[in-house]
């Protein structure tokens, strides 16, 4: 397409419209005829979000990377290759951008960013520090804590409680947030109710979080309320339908409560829909061998296995069926 009669402002115009209108791929047209008249980093940001947006990968960082030439001095052009990296599961590669973005300006959301990524890669007390330095430039930075928190949740029950708390006091709407902080709740003793209600309004904010649902089902269960649980439980596979977790908890309600061709029947279900869920393949095949079908039991624990070679409750099953 030839955009010679339009000025840069009426392409940029068009493009914008091209875009709300949901005609994603014409827009990125335009937007690469601006790129190629007016090649500023803004207008190249611009073009690799929507690249993006379309999984067009090559082409956003090719942008970005020639933004970063233009403008060495400016930190948004690392930034957005770190974001792109981050979602291509380039996790070494994001670090490297973000650290880049970062010495040239200091940011709390690229510091969330940079530890999250760290966290991702194992490296917990550089991603922890890199959370604690977000929150020292910004105290108000709701993701800072959240992410913070999820740090703690399974070492420092009490102070990953703390640090849900304060992003949901900063942001009375974070989904997320609500959510942790329920599910920490949960496990002290005397806080049911409260996690309940923290639970609830995660999924009032966001009714197709799965972990919302199946959180609410094991507060539910844990009080013995078994048919509110069960509708919680079955609601998580409703709106994650393409997700093992969701199967395989609700199979495990089912056979807390003796309802044994229903677990059977929805642990099948989650090694369908993901054959590659460690947990999934390690419980049903605990739950068949329970069963007496050691045969199709050490199927399942074999697959298990292959992710999660030193599950010592697997490895000991499977010792005993030879």
């Amino acid at each position: 397409m030839m955009y010679d009669d339009l000025t840069i402002e009426g392409l940029i115009e068009k493009a914008e419209q091209l875009e709300q209108s949901g005609r994603l791929t014409q827009a990125l047209e335009v937007w690469r005829a601006i790129t190629v008249r007016d090649p500023d980093p803004e207008t190249l940001g611009e073009f690799a979000n929507l690249a993006v947006k379309l999984e067009r990968w090559a082409e956003a960082e090719e942008a970005l990377m020639r933004a970063s030439k233009i403008a060495p001095e400016l930190p948004n052009p690392h930034t957005l290759l770190g974001f792109l990296y981050f979602e291509r599961n380039m996790l070494d590669k994001a670090v490297k951008c973000f650290q880049k973005s970062l010495a040239i300006e200091p940011s709390a959301s690229v510091f969330t960013s940079l530890g999250v990524a760290q966290l991702e890669l194992g490296l917990t007390e550089d991603g922890r520090g890199s959370l604690e330095q977000a929150i020292s430039l910004d105290p108000e930075y709701e993701e800072a804590y959240y992410n913070l928190g999820l740090v703690y949740r399974e070492t420092e029950q009490s102070r990953s409680i703390d640090l849900f708390a304060k992003a949901v006091t900063l942001d009375p709407e974070y989904a997320q947030a609500h959510r942790e902080l329920g599910w920490a709740l949960s496990r002290c003793e005397g806080k049911n109710a409260e996690a309940e209600y923290h639970v609830r309004r995660a999924i009032e904010l966001n009714s197709e979080d799965g972990w919302a649902h199946i959180y609410l089902g094991n507060i539910l269960w844990q009080r013995n309320d078994l048919n509110f649980a069960e509708q919680s439980f079955k609601k998580a596979v409703e709106v994650w339908p393409n997700i093992g977790v969701p199967y395989w908890c609700l199979a495990l309600f089912y056979e807390h409560v003796g309802r044994m061709e229903d677990a059977n029947r929805l642990y099948g279900q989650g090694v369908a829909v993901d054959p590659h869920d460690t947990e999934a393949n390690k419980l049903f095949g605990i739950y068949l061998n329970d069963m007496g079908e050691t045969a199709r039991a050490r199927t399942y624990l074999e697959r298990a296995l292959v992710s999660d070679p030193e599950d010592k409750r697997v490895i000991e099953i499977l010792a005993k069926m030879r």
